[in-house]
């Protein structure tokens, strides 16, 4: 194993907090090995435990060759935890992990390499390009997607009809953006909501319109950030106008968590806001009576297309695994049928393969369609250091959003900083 890995320690910022977990089980426990059988040990996260637990229950049962034991880690801990467990030699066969930190693993050895295994999936093109970009170190394949989370717009559509806006047509452009927020704002709530507090947001929910205005947060090869150019720094400029020109939001945005953005959408104190596909479990599995809609994050003036940030869960074989055949065919029963749709997509949440989005599940809400579209136009930032990104994120947007820099300012400074960190 690369000596990296036993002295590096990586630095874990607050990761983007899920509104509920997939599936019918609460998870947490371990499967019982069964007797005669070799264990395979998983790791997997909170959001992506009961699928997983389920999955090994059922493969459990469909062979009689190995054990697959399912150990549901902590969100904010997996990463810390994955580290020590490869330091002690006492990594778990296969791990679940949040897909922007899979290239800072792959690199310093903590993966076996499947490309070869990749490239004979007959279904590798409908995975989300970004996530496999994200599983992948010098072009070699180290994890593929098994969860995926893309952001979107979401919206109340009661109080769309309240403003006298049609909640069939949400708002395609910042133009409409800013009109549809403008409207909402009336009668003690507000047309927006972000998580000014939340280092997360300004990845996973303000990246898509940095990428919808035709801008870019780093460069391809993951090494240069790109936010100090126009495209980009428009993106910064329209936010900052919706909480201090147009005045849209709620008066605390700026200091909110993202738990506290979520609950001013989900009680009704703002009408729209960009979360993840995995807040959509709160919809379909009853857990919010509210009417809501779904659309694609606008699009800038300058932007030719959508995105979205494509988050989630990939999934890989550790250099430490004990058996990389039996570990491998494990990974394939998670991704087919039997998992993807009827542990994640029966759950409310996305499988990773587009062609299973067409499921009985997924048919009684057409908001699917939307999220189908945004995995499709997706992406994910690529860094070796992504989370060490987090802090002059978050520190220099908050200054443009408080009026202690301009846009202009906030991205220079942010460029220059993550560019330090690049070098370094």
């Amino acid at each position: 194993m690369n000596r990296k890995i036993m002295t590096n320690i990586l630095i874990v910022g607050a990761g983007i907090a899920l509104l509920s977990g997939c599936g019918q089980k609460t998870g947490g426990e371990k499967i019982e090995s069964q007797n005669n059988k070799k264990t395979l040990t998983v790791w997997t996260r909170d959001s992506t435990a009961a699928a997983a637990i389920s999955a090994a229950e059922k493969y459990n049962k469909l062979q009689d060759k190995v054990a697959v034991e399912v150990v549901q880690q902590v969100n904010t801990e997996i990463a810390n935890q994955f580290t020590l467990s490869l330091s002690a030699n006492e990594a778990p066969d296969i791990i679940s992990l949040d897909c922007t930190k899979v290239p800072y693993f792959a690199a310093n050895g903590a993966f076996t390499d499947i490309s070869d295994r990749f490239e004979a999936l007959d279904y590798k093109d409908q995975f989300s390009e970004g996530m496999i970009k994200s599983g992948q170190v010098d072009g070699k394949t180290y994890a593929v997607p098994f969860s995926p989370d893309v952001s979107v717009l979401l919206y109340n559509k009661e109080h769309y009809r309240d403003a006298g806006l049609d909640p069939e047509n949400p708002p395609k452009t910042w133009e409409e953006l800013i009109e549809y927020s403008q409207k909402l704002t009336k009668d003690g709530h507000y047309g927006y909501v972000y998580a000014g507090a939340h280092s997360g947001a300004y990845m996973f929910t303000f990246m898509p319109y940095v990428w919808n205005n035709g801008g870019e947060f780093l460069s391809e090869d993951g090494k240069t950030c790109l936010l100090n150019e126009e495209h980009a720094i428009e993106a910064i400029g329209l936010l900052s106008d919706m909480i201090n020109q147009y005045k849209v939001t709620p008066p605390s945005t700026i200091t909110y968590s993202w738990s506290e953005a979520q609950d001013a959408f989900l009680t009704g104190q703002a009408s729209q806001i960009v979360l993840g596909s995995a807040a959509v479990y709160n919809f379909v599995n009853g857990s919010s009576d509210m009417e809501w809609g779904a659309c694609l994050v606008p699009r800038g003036p300058k932007g030719s297309g959508y995105a979205s940030f494509s988050g989630g869960d990939s999934i890989g074989i550790t250099s430490q695994c004990s058996d990389v055949e039996a570990a491998w065919d494990f990974i394939e029963y998670a991704l087919s049928e039997e998992v993807q749709v009827e542990e994640l997509a029966k759950g409310g949440c996305l499988p990773a393969r587009k062609d299973f989005f067409d499921n009985e599940y997924f048919a009684a809400t057409p908001q699917y369609g939307v999220l189908k579209e945004a995995l499709e136009v997706s992406k994910t930032p690529y860094s070796l250091k992504y989370d060490e990104m987090y802090t002059p994120m978050l520190e220099d947007m908050q200054r443009c959003l408080n009026q202690e820099m301009t846009p202009q300012e906030a991205a220079a400074d942010i460029a220059a900083r993550i560019d330090a960190i690049m070098a370094d």
